[in-house]
């Protein structure tokens, strides 16, 4: 089987839907395995069905759809039904965004990752039919809808594997994936049934000739990732204390070492970013997700550059 490549893009800065489409055509075109969209500023299940009507091979998922913006019941049946619609095609990712994103939404997370423990739960129950009757008696969806969890910490990865079949972190370096594999272990004791945990991992992707253009186009892309408290938490848990000190005074990409920077992407030519690929596999992420520029054409340069 050949390995598989998985894309991530950002629709919500601007992409008209047509563009989520012609990418998602041109990703499968490429021979990508699977294309995701993140929760930010767009509605993740709408662009998700308009990427799987618009293609035929590819998988289409959530990176990430929040918990908190819709109920466990509506996120099930928008699953089912995009299960179906693409012939079970449809990956469900799920998290709980960030602390700044939900304030500004009204929402109070509070501990995130009970939340989203007692929702993966609820949803799995909904797609199996299970539940109370609402207008009608539940119904099972008619095709398998994979769910999976995003998880940093050793807690969320252990609470993510007891549920899930997969899970999908970002901004983890090598080392912390080799280092997962006991939470994940961990948590599949309580779930023998469920099979293997699907490690997916979110690679920003830069390339060029140009190691520091590139090493700045990356900072200038992820400056904003610096801000949320949450990956301060994970940059400083993955050895980096003096950068997360810089971005708790407000300095933004240039916090970003790298060493950083080296450790969670591919960035230079396409050789170099091909080895570090290569280096994330054989410590055990079975789907590399590129996250490339912001934009249309960063996406459409990734995709070029990783043909099949």
């Amino acid at each position: 089987m050949a390995e598989r490549l998985g894309l991530a893009i950002i629709p919500g800065v601007g992409w008209r839907a047509n563009e989520i489409q012609r990418i998602a055509r041109e990703a499968e075109e490429a021979g990508f395995a699977a294309i995701f969209a993140a929760e930010v500023n767009n509605d993740v299940m709408a662009t998700a069905q308009l990427r799987g009507a618009d293609t035929q091979r590819l998988q289409v998922g959530t990176w990430l759809a929040s918990s908190y913006v819709r109920h466990s019941y509506a996120c099930a049946q928008g699953a089912a039904l995009i299960a179906e619609a693409t012939d079970g095609r449809f990956v469900l990712g799920l998290g709980v965004s960030h602390a700044p994103v939900n304030k500004a939404l009204g929402i109070d997370m509070a501990d995130a990752p009970a939340m989203l423990h007692r929702y993966v739960a609820a949803v799995r129950s909904w797609l199996k039919g299970e539940g109370p009757a609402t207008h009608l008696p539940q119904r099972p969806t008619t095709r398998p809808v994979p769910v999976y969890v995003a998880a940093a910490t050793s807690r969320t990865v252990e609470l993510a594997s007891e549920l899930a079949d997969g899970i999908m972190p970002f901004l983890w370096s090598a080392e912390r994936v080799k280092t997962s594999k006991a939470w994940i272990d961990r948590g599949r004791a309580k779930a023998p049934g469920l099979g293997k945990v699907d490690v997916t991992l979110g690679l920003p992707t830069f390339i060029g000739d140009n190691l520091n253009a590139m090493r700045e186009a990356a900072r200038a892309n992820l400056g904003l990732y610096t801000t949320f408290p949450f990956f301060q938490r994970l940059f400083r848990a993955s050895g980096f204390a003096a950068e997360v000190a810089e971005m708790e005074k407000g300095a933004g990409g240039a916090s970003l070492s790298d060493s950083i920077l080296d450790a969670v992407c591919l960035t230079g030519p396409l050789s170099r970013c091909r080895a570090q690929l290569d280096a994330f596999r054989s410590v055990g992420v079975d789907l590399p997700i590129l996250v490339p520029p912001i934009g249309v054409e960063g996406a459409r340069a990734v995709i070029k550059a990783f043909r099949r």
